[in-house]
């Protein structure tokens, strides 16, 4: 007689839960109130701000009060980040474990840009919602907004190894507390665009097809574009650059990354229902949209995510997952595409089915 083989299991979403410090502006309260001091001598500032299609976004600390005198130092920006980033994590990470079986939880991976320290916020975190003190953290730091992606795959392959436990994956961005007063254009468009959240996951294993599930991930180094985007440790803070030309370098490649991605699942572009691109920038969605012939309403839950949160860095592939499934709510079996963009440039992919 021969025995059956257990069905296969796959990395499968259990609960997904963000959180935003509680101060809240809208682009014109933080542009009146910081922004236009800054950029004074900048003729067209108001216009760019406005131009990068954030309609509010959350802070850490009030930027109109902290930095209203200039910048801050790095030591100072830290401490606030540790303050902060353990609230605000820590109820995210509350959030996504209500109705589990926190005993069952072995393994917590945690990515940020914003801040560093050691012992870092999840070993905190852990110990004040009681996880077992066998729990293995893995920190992934300082890879910029594509990072929820090798985040993820940590803890997919921690799933691999322990099918019977649970992995939180959490990313956290507290990116205003790294802005910077420097009065060029550039940095004018990363203050217009960035604000701060966190997103937690909780993955377990299930059969296949059964719930939301990580089918496969593609990751793309475009080796001969690094200076186009940077994330450099500064004495007074960290600074960003971001060129106007990394909307077009990405409509490029998307197609070909879109095939490594999808190609090994017999799948196509006509296949995916639910795009759920970072909103890096308008000038991103709209490039990929035009190179992918997609309408608007295809990325609608990207656009609202970079309205009312802005570019969360990290996070912000994580509140466009959340946002689908709560308002689109996909159907069982549709697929979706995520996908990151950070320093590299690196493209970052992941196949969902819901």
């Amino acid at each position: 007689m021969t025995s059956q083989a257990a069905p296969a299991r796959r990395p499968t979403l259990l609960s997904i839960a963000s959180a935003t410090p509680p101060l809240s502006l809208s682009q014109e309260e933080i542009f009146e109130g910081l922004l236009k001091h800054w950029y004074k001598d900048i003729p067209n500032a108001e216009r760019i701000i406005k131009n990068t299609g954030v309609r509010r976004r959350h802070f850490a600390w009030d930027p109109r009060v902290e930095l209203r005198e200039g910048n801050r130092g790095l030591g100072e920006r830290v401490r606030v980040y540790e303050r902060v980033g353990l609230e605000v994590t820590g109820q995210s990470v509350e959030k996504a474990l209500e109705g589990l079986d926190r005993s069952r939880v072995g393994a917590f991976t945690m990515t940020t840009n914003s801040g560093y320290s050691g012992p870092g916020l999840d070993l905190f975190i852990a110990k004040k919602l009681g996880l077992r003190s066998s729990i293995r953290r893995t920190f992934v730091g300082h890879m910029g907004c594509f990072a929820a992606f090798p985040t993820l795959r940590v803890a997919m392959d921690s799933l691999a190894a322990r099918p019977d436990e649970y992995v939180i994956a959490n990313a956290s961005e507290y990116s205003s507390l790294q802005w910077r007063s420097d009065p060029d254009p550039e940095q004018a468009v990363i203050m217009g665009l960035f604000g701060d959240a966190t997103c937690s996951l909780v993955l377990g294993t299930a059969p296949d097809g059964e719930g939301v599930q990580f089918i496969r991930s593609h990751t793309e180094q475009l080796y001969e574009t690094h200076e186009l985007m940077g994330w450099h440790m500064m004495n007074d803070g960290f600074k960003m650059t971001l060129s106007p030309y990394v909307p077009f370098v990405l409509a490029e490649h998307i197609d070909t990354i879109l095939e490594r991605l999808l190609g090994p699942e017999k799948l196509g572009k006509g296949d995916i229902k639910h795009w759920l691109i970072h909103p890096g920038g308008p000038k991103i969605l709209e490039a990929i949209a035009r190179q992918l012939k997609l309408d608007k309403s295809a990325m609608r839950a990207s656009w609202h995510v970079l309205g009312e949160y802005g570019n969360c860095g990290c996070v912000t592939a994580l509140l466009v997952l959340e946002e689908a499934m709560k308002t689109d709510k996909p159907q069982r079996g549709e697929y979706g595409v995520m996908m990151g963009f950070g320093p590299g440039l690196t493209v970052e992919s992941m196949l969902v089915r819901f």
